[in-house]
């Protein structure tokens, strides 16, 4: 666990627990993948892998939100669209026309994004960048 709920905490995290704990294995899982699990056998972790497990957890509840909004199971509001802007006094509404699964795929870039992001030039106790898409000796 790269994270800890109580640290999650202390960064300003208002999940509960159990939603907490789900969201931060899928963002571990997101990690691992980016880094070709170079981090799962260290034992201290570099502030910016906590930032980023942090940020993950953050945008993954932000898909959950997103892709759950609508009643009609679409994951969208108001019959397939989700509201981008409301005035009150004229009365004029716009739509975003970005279905559930295109919200999904906008955020799993933006996530990779903010791997690449946070995780620039880190490397691990043996000192492999933990980005480095080749191989070690030894990998």
């Amino acid at each position: 666990m790269y994270l800890t709920y109580e640290e999650y905490q202390n960064m300003g995290g208002t999940l509960e627990e159990t939603t907490f704990n789900d969201y931060e294995f899928e963002a571990e899982c997101i990690v691992n993948w980016y880094t070709f699990d170079r981090l799962k056998n260290e034992t201290e972790y570099p502030e910016a892998l906590v930032r980023l497990m942090y940020h993950l957890i953050t945008m993954i509840d932000k898909q959950m939100q997103a892709t759950n909004m609508g009643d009609d199971g679409s994951g969208t509001t108001d019959g397939g669209k989700a509201i981008t802007s409301q005035s009150n006094d004229g009365v004029s509404i716009s739509y975003n026309v970005m279905s559930a699964s295109e919200i999904a795929q906008s955020m799993k870039d933006e996530m990779g994004k903010s791997v690449q992001r946070y995780l620039q030039g880190v490397v691990n106790s043996l000192g492999r960048k933990v980005l480095y898409r080749g191989l070690y000796p030894g990998e």
